[in-house]
C-alpha cells in the first residue's frame, strides 16, 4: 500500500480480489449457524457436580406434575425440597403468609406463598443471597423454570458449606413467583432476613437449553461486575443486554429485591424458548450442559460476591464478554469519550483518503443500511403475510435467519456495486462514521449500545494516529482489519442472543448489525467481483426465502402455543383458541369454530355452560360523611384463581383484601388471588362520596379444560402445546352495582 498526497493507492493481491466473496460466505455461514455465544459452554473446569444436581432435582419434582403455588402438587414438591435441604446438612426456614404484590400499576396480585430459606454459612449481615423459585406454571412441571435454579442453588450450597468467606451466604427459594412474584415481594416487604442481604444472585430460565446469560445487575453496577470477574465470569454478559432488559416489561424475583439496595446478578437460559411454560419444560428436555453452565457460573459468581468486601460509592460500567473467556469493562463516561474520539478518527481517515467520490462514499453505508436492513424487514413481513402461522419460524429458525442475512448483505453489496467504492480505507472509514454516529446518538438512552464499538474503535483511533506518520502508515489497514474482526467477535453472539430473546420472527432488526459487519470487513470491490458478489447474494436470498416459506412451522420439539379455554361469560359459553394461526383441521372437526377470529384475537366455538358452585355476597353502605363502602365475599370452592377486573374505579379510595389494606398504585383495575387459600375472598372498597360506582367483573379459573373439552384436547396436534396458565375453565360474571343497592347475593 502507498500512502501519499492525502490519497490511497490500492494494489490488491489475488486474496484481496476474492475477499468480498470470502467475507460474504464466512459471514453468512456464521450468521446462519450461530455458533458463537448461543450454546452452553462445555469446557468449564468446575467442582460443580451436574449429575448430582439433576438427580436431586428429579427427586424434588417426583412425578413431574405441574405444581402452581398453593396446590396439593406444590405441597408435595415443597416437602421433598425440605427433605433434600436437610439431607445436605442445612436447616430450612419456612415463611408462610397471605401477601399481595402491588408493584404493578393499579393491581394487587395475591397468594399464600411458602418461602424456603437456609444459611449456607453462619448467619450474618451483608449476606450474599442465592435466589430461585420452586413453584411452576399450571401448564408444565418446570424443571427449567425454575427447577434449574433450585437444583443449582442446592448444589452450590453443598459445595460451599464449611468454607470461610468474607460475607455470609443465604439461600432463598421463593414460592408464588409464577403467580406474580408474590413470594419475592413478601420477602422484600416483611421477612426479617431482608435487612441482612447485601447482594443477590438470581437464577431463572425462559427455555430449556442454551448458554447462560447474565442479563441484569443493580445500578450502578461497578461492584457487581468486579465481583463477577473476580469469581471467574463464565456466563455471557453485556451491558447491552442489561440495558435492553430494563426497557422491556419483563420481571423476575430480582425486581422485588433491587429496592433493598443490593448488588445483583440475574442469570438465565433462553434457548428452546417455545418449550418455556409448556408441558415440554420437563426433565427429558432439560439440557444437562445448560445445568452445568448455570452451576459453574453461579458457583463462580457466589464465590466472587462472597469474597468481595468493597463498599461505598461505585460507578456505572459498560461491559461485554469475548467468548465467555474475557470480560471487557469500561467506565460509562470513558465509553462516551471513545465514541467521540472514534468518530473523529474515522472522519480524519475519511478526509485524508482522497477527495474524489467523497459524497457517494459517505452515502454508501446509509444506502446499504436502508436497502439491506429495510429489505430484511420487508422480506420478513412478506414471509409472515404468506405463512399462516404467527410463529412460523419456530421449528427451523435458521431458514428465516438466513433470509434476513441474505437480504441484508444483498443491500450492502448492491450499494457497493452501484456506488463503485474502490478505496478500502474510505469504505471502512465511512462505515465507522455511520456506526459510531448512530450509537453516539443512542448513547443517552441506551449506554449499553456502546459495547458494540468502543473497543473496536480503539483500533480505528490507532489507525488514524499512524496515518499521520509516513513510516508506519502501512499499519492503517491491519489496524482497521483488527477493529473489524473484534467488531464481528462482539456482535455475532449478541445478535444471536437478540434473536433468542425476541424470537426469530421479530429479529429482522439484527440484520442492521450484519450490514455493518460486512461493510467493515470487506475492504474493496474491484473489476467483475462485485457482480459475482451481487449474484451470490441474490441467489442466497432467493434460496433462503424459498426455504423460509417451505419449512414446517412447528415440530414436537418446537411446538405451537395452543391453549384451550372453556369460557362461560355471563351465561354465554364458548371454547376459545388463540388466533396465532389457523384452527387445526382435527380441532375444527371437534367444535364449530367461526370462519374468522373475534375482536379479542381468539377463535370461538359454541360450548356447554360451565357448572357454577360459586356465590358472591355484596353489601353497599354509606357513612355519615357520604363515603360508600362496598364489601364483597366471593366463594368458589373449585376455583384455582379468583380475580376482580375493575373499570371506572376512579372513586375508589382504598382497597382491603382479607382485612388487610392494600397499597395499590393509581386507580385500581385488577385484584387477583391464586391458590386454595383464595377460594373465599373478602374484598372491601371504600368509595368517595361522589363519583361513579365501579364496574366489576368476577372471574374464576379452574386449571384443566374439563370433560366437555375432552374431544378438543384429544384433537390438538402433537406439534402444539398449552402454555402459561394452560388449558382451563373460566367463569366470568358482571357485577352490577346500583346506588340504592342493599345486601345482595349472586349465584
Amino acid at each position: 500500500m502507498i500512502w501519499g498526497e492525502g490519497a490511497i493507492a490500492v494494489k490488491l493481491s489475488a486474496l484481496n480480489r476474492w475477499w468480498g466473496i470470502i467475507a460474504f460466505v464466512a459471514i453468512i455461514l456464521l450468521w446462519g449457524m450461530r455458533p458463537l455465544g448461543i450454546h452452553p459452554s462445555t469446557d468449564i473446569d468446575t467442582p460443580f457436580d451436574t449429575d448430582r444436581a439433576i438427580s436431586r432435582l428429579a427427586n424434588i419434582l417426583g412425578d413431574q406434575r405441574a405444581h402452581p403455588t398453593d396446590s396439593d402438587a406444590n405441597d408435595a414438591v415443597e416437602a421433598r425440597l425440605l427433605a433434600q435441604i436437610r439431607k445436605s446438612g442445612f436447616t430450612p426456614i419456612v415463611r408462610e403468609g397471605f401477601h399481595c404484590n402491588t408493584i404493578r400499576e393499579g393491581a394487587a396480585i395475591c397468594a399464600r406463598p411458602r418461602n424456603v430459606l437456609f444459611w449456607v454459612t453462619a448467619p450474618g449481615d451483608n449476606a450474599v443471597m442465592l435466589a430461585s423459585h420452586y413453584d411452576s406454571v399450571p401448564a408444565g412441571p418446570g424443571p427449567a423454570d425454575d427447577g434449574l435454579g433450585v437444583a443449582v442453588a442446592l448444589e452450590v450450597a453443598d459445595r460451599l458449606k464449611g468454607r470461610t468467606f468474607a460475607r455470609p451466604i443465604l439461600v432463598l427459594i421463593t414460592d408464588a413467583e409464577e403467580a406474580g412474584l408474590v413470594g419475592a415481594s413478601a420477602f422484600a416487604e416483611s421477612d426479617p432476613l431482608r435487612k441482612r442481604v447485601g447482594a443477590v444472585i438470581n437464577m431463572e430460565a425462559r427455555g430449556t437449553t442454551g448458554g447462560v446469560n447474565m442479563f441484569q445487575t443493580s445500578r450502578p453496577n461497578g461492584r457487581d461486575i468486579a465481583a463477577l470477574i473476580s469469581g471467574g465470569q463464565m456466563a455471557s454478559a453485556s451491558s447491552l443486554a442489561t440495558d435492553f432488559y430494563e426497557i422491556m416489561p419483563n420481571d423476575t424475583d430480582l425486581t422485588m429485591f433491587l429496592p433493598l439496595g443490593v448488588d445483583a446478578a440475574n442469570f438465565s437460559v433462553i434457548g428452546g424458548g417455545k418449550r418455556y411454560h409448556t408441558p415440554l419444560d420437563n426433565l427429558s428436555y432439560l439440557d444437562p450442559q445448560s445445568v452445568h453452565h448455570m452451576g459453574a457460573s453461579t458457583l463462580a459468581a457466589t464465590t466472587g460476591f462472597a469474597n468481595d468486601r468493597s463498599a461505598g460509592a461505585e460507578s456505572q460500567r459498560v461491559f461485554t464478554d469475548l467468548g465467555r473467556k474475557i470480560t471487557l469493562v469500561m467506565p460509562e463516561w470513558m465509553a462516551a469519550l471513545v465514541l467521540v474520539g472514534g468518530l473523529a478518527s474515522a472522519l480524519l481517515l475519511f478526509v485524508w483518503s482522497g477527495r474524489e467520490g467523497r459524497v457517494k462514499s459517505i452515502l454508501l453505508p446509509l444506502v446499504a443500511l436502508v436497502v439491506g436492513g429495510g429489505g430484511a424487514v420487508a422480506v420478513g413481513l412478506l414471509i409472515g403475510a404468506l405463512r399462516a402461522d404467527e410463529a412460523f419460524g419456530t421449528a427451523y429458525p435458521a431458514a428465516l435467519r438466513l433470509t434476513y442475512g441474505a437480504a441484508a448483505i444483498t443491500g450492502a453489496v448492491l450499494a457497493i456495486y452501484l456506488l463503485r467504492e474502490q478505496n478500502r480505507v474510505r469504505l471502512a472509514a465511512a462505515s465507522w462514521i455511520w456506526l459510531s454516529s448512530l450509537i453516539l446518538a443512542g448513547f443517552y438512552f441506551v449506554p449499553g449500545l456502546s459495547i458494540l464499538v468502543v473497543w473496536p474503535l480503539i483500533g480505528v483511533i490507532l489507525a488514524a494516529l499512524v496515518s499521520l506518520h509516513a513510516p508506519v502508515q502501512k499499519l492503517v489497514m491491519p489496524l482497521l482489519f483488527a477493529a473489524a474482526g473484534l467488531f464481528v467477535l462482539i456482535v455475532l453472539p449478541l445478535a444471536g442472543g437478540l434473536e433468542e430473546g425476541l424470537f426469530v420472527e421479530n429479529a429482522a432488526i439484527s440484520s442492521l448489525l450484519l450490514v455493518f459487519m460486512f461493510l467493515v470487513l470487506m475492504p474493496t470491490s474491484e473489476g467483475t467481483r462485485p457482480r459475482l458478489l451481487v449474484g451470490a447474494a441474490v441467489s442466497a436470498l432467493v434460496l433462503a426465502t424459498i426455504a423460509a416459506l417451505s419449512v414446517p412451522a412447528f415440530t414436537r420439539d418446537a411446538p405451537r402455543h395452543l391453549t384451550i379455554v372453556h369460557e362461560d361469560k355471563d351465561g354465554r359459553a364458548s371454547f376459545l383458541l388463540p388466533a396465532n394461526g389457523p384452527v387445526p383441521a382435527a380441532m375444527r372437526a371437534a367444535a364449530r369454530f367461526g370462519d374468522k377470529p373475534d375482536d379479542e384475537g381468539n377463535w370461538r366455538a359454541p360450548a356447554p355452560r360451565l357448572a357454577d358452585d360459586g356465590a358472591i355476597d355484596l353489601r353497599l353502605t354509606t357513612a355519615e360523611d357520604g363515603r360508600r363502602s362496598l364489601s364483597l365475599r366471593a366463594i368458589s370452592p373449585l376455583a384455582d384463581r379468583q380475580e376482580f377486573l375493575i373499570k371506572d374505579g376512579d372513586a375508589i379510595q382504598s382497597v382491603s383484601l382479607g382485612g388487610a389494606k392494600q397499597k395499590i398504585k393509581g386507580v385500581p383495575t385488577y385484584i387477583g388471588c391464586t391458590g386454595r387459600s383464595c377460594r373465599t375472598l373478602d374484598l372491601q372498597l371504600v368509595l368517595a362520596a361522589k363519583g361513579p360506582l365501579p364496574v366489576i367483573s368476577w372471574r374464576r379459573t379452574r386449571y384443566g379444560a374439563g370433560r366437555d373439552a375432552a374431544r378438543l384436547v384429544a384433537a390438538r396436534p402433537s406439534t402444539a402445546q398449552p402454555v402459561h396458565v394452560g388449558d382451563r375453565q373460566v367463569l366470568i360474571k358482571s357485577i352490577l352495582l346500583k346506588p340504592a343497592m342493599a345486601d345482595q347475593s349472586v349465584k
